[in-house]
């Protein structure tokens, strides 16, 4: 019987730091110190020194090792984020009394499986139940569960799940349902995979169990680190090998892969290791987010799950900055790929996806940098526009189809949008006048409404893929093109009453009206003009309100001069983008 402790994990591991530091010094003083007492011989003052100095290393050596198992252990009895004491009952007083356990339970399993393979019936199968129910309450010992695999080996542990399954979930053939799940949880599969977690995230596991990954069949490790946490390493061992593997290497490919939709619930629960997998696993994880790859796993619950796992590792001030930053990355470049069946493919469209209403629910603090790539192709000159590494590789045809593949959603387009506008804010070009006689300010302006011209370009550049009808794609249209001119309006004319506000408001939904009327009349081939033509007068539109909105404030008039400097840079950050969407959906 194991005894009550009470260990502070953050002190313990501290002291277990020290004791490697006077092994260390001990380790550098030994040789030099052997040979003075070696060289001085019986003169030497110190006869026992020697000894000593060789006791306090393998104390210091052993109470780490001890000390270590005792936190290992209660922290997967007492599994917390909180910070302080953990207190528990240990199931074993020393690791020596675990490890003699777990052999001769090891033991007890193997003679039940054998007499199960020789006589293959239900009584049979309860006798392995049995046997593998003696690693209840002990389970979390790690250095158990070490020596407890060590004895079973790979191949038997494996064929302990593997004979659960064909007894007690035979329909299962590309992994385990969620109810299957549940069942294996409660027994002998959820003891081994608990046993797994604790021997492997110790580091007390031998090399040929880190082989297994590349050997054992999808369901096997799936249902691992579905049935219990497996630690970050683990678990993106498995989904980078999984990924890998040819997409018709399981026995009965056209069923539903639950395999996949475990991997994805594994990383729902683990978001730190899906943030890093996204980061360093590019190819991998491009085939878990593939269109393809989605639609055919046969499992609609695995797009939610999908998303759920994105959210974790992506939502805004999760896990490291850095780590987050090029896990955006991959998932930007995965779905804006130039032949990425999200967009434009032979699989239709996604109107309805969990995983787009995540994305555009999470990105707002990414449209900086999305803006930023647009507006430094769009003026390759222009100062500090540029972005930082690692977005300066972001193509921007890429990020507006990524933009794309999101707006086939409605939902997802309207969060997009709503995000769009208060980057937009918040960006507060206003701060610095177009036409200051500061050079400094004039070029601050420049580059604020540049980014917010480039992020409008974007939304533009990505409309000419979602699915919307012609007055949905005009409404749309019309709201991208006054966005940036909507901002200048509210900062530079001030408003002091909600009448005047509101008539305020009124000016600009008549302006949309009229865009959004110019643009239906283009699609339903009421005007002759060409898409070009129509977009130079929707440019000319959004210069008109600029116009009627200072004079009707009793603000000065735009002078020629700077008119024609407002509409020419409006048409360098939007004509192009205007007029290929207008092209896609009327030409």
């Amino acid at each position: 019987m194991g005894e009550f402790v009470g260990i502070d994990p953050l002190g313990a591991e501290k002291l277990i730091r020290q004791m490697e530091t006077g092994k260390d010094v001990l380790g550098r003083a030994r040789p030099g110190l052997e040979a003075a007492i070696a060289e001085a011989g019986q003169e030497w003052a110190g006869h026992e020194g020697v000894t000593a100095m060789h006791r306090t290393w393998w104390f210091f050596h052993e109470s780490q090792q001890d000390l270590k198992w005792r936190i290992d252990t209660l922290k997967r009895m007492v599994p917390t984020q909180q910070k302080g004491m953990l207190t528990g009952t240990l199931p074993f007083s020393s690791q020596t009394e675990a490890a003699q356990a777990a052999k001769k339970d090891a033991t007890a399993i193997t003679e039940a499986l054998k007499h199960h393979d020789e006589y293959l019936s239900e009584q049979s199968w309860s006798e392995v139940e049995k046997a593998v129910s003696a690693l209840k309450g002990r389970a979390d010992d790690p250095a158990y569960s070490a020596a407890l695999l060590a004895a079973l080996g790979t191949e038997q542990f494996q064929k302990l799940l593997r004979d659960w399954m064909n007894t007690r979930a035979k329909g299962d053939r590309r992994g385990l349902t969620p109810d299957a799940l549940d069942q294996a949880r409660d027994a002998s599969p959820g003891l081994l995979a608990k046993a797994f977690a604790g021997a492997e995230g110790s580091g007390r596991l031998g090399n040929e169990w880190q082989k297994m990954v590349e050997t054992a069949p999808s369901d096997i490790l799936t249902a691992l680190v579905g049935l219990a946490p497996q630690s970050g390493t683990f678990l993106n061992k498995v989904a980078a090998n999984l990924l890998n593997r040819p997409p018709n290497s399981d026995a009965y490919p056209a069923d539903p892969n639950w395999n996949l939709y475990n991997l994805a619930k594994a990383f729902e629960a683990n978001p730190a290791a899906f943030q890093r997998f996204l980061a360093e696993h590019q190819k991998e994880a491009g085939v878990l987010l593939d269109a393809y790859t989605i639609r055919s796993a046969g499992v609609p619950a695995y797009e939610d799950a999908l998303a759920k796992a994105l959210h974790g590792a992506l939502k805004p001030g999760s896990g490291k900055d850095d780590t987050r930053d090029q896990a955006w990355l991959t998932v930007i470049n995965s779905i804006g790929a130039e032949h990425s069946l999200w967009v434009g493919g032979s699989l239709g469209t996604f109107a309805n996806s969990p995983i787009s209403r995540m994305l555009a629910q999470d990105i707002k603090p990414v449209l900086d940098h999305l803006a930023r790539g647009q507006a430094q192709r769009n003026a390759p000159d222009l100062p500090q526009v540029g972005d930082r590494p690692p977005w300066d590789k972001l193509d921007p045809t890429v990020s507006a189809r990524f933009m794309g593949a999101l707006m086939q959603d409605p939902a997802a387009a309207d969060t997009l949008m709503k995000a769009a506008k208060e980057y937009t804010k918040e960006l507060d070009m206003g701060r610095f006048h177009p036409f200051d006689p500061d050079l400094y300010k004039r070029e601050a302006h420049v580059n604020l409404a540049s980014r917010t011209g480039a992020l409008a370009n974007l939304l533009l550049a990505g409309s000419t893929y979602a699915e919307w009808s012609d007055d949905e794609y005009a409404e749309q249209l019309a709201g991208y093109m006054l966005m940036p001119v909507d901002y200048f309006n509210n900062k530079y004319l001030p408003i002091n009453s909600a009448l005047v506000s509101t008539g305020k408001d009124k000016v600009l939904d008549d302006f949309k009206d009229v865009m959004k009327g110019m643009i239906t009349d283009y699609f339903d081939k009421k005007t002759p003009d060409d898409a070009e033509a129509v977009a130079n007068r929707l440019v000319e539109q959004q210069v008109a309100f600029l116009a009627e909105s200072l004079k009707a404030h009793g603000q000065p008039p735009l002078a020629a001069a700077d008119r024609v400097t407002m509409r020419d840079a409006i048409k360098g950050r939007l004509l192009s983008a205007l007029t290929e969407a207008l092209n896609r959906r009327g030409g």
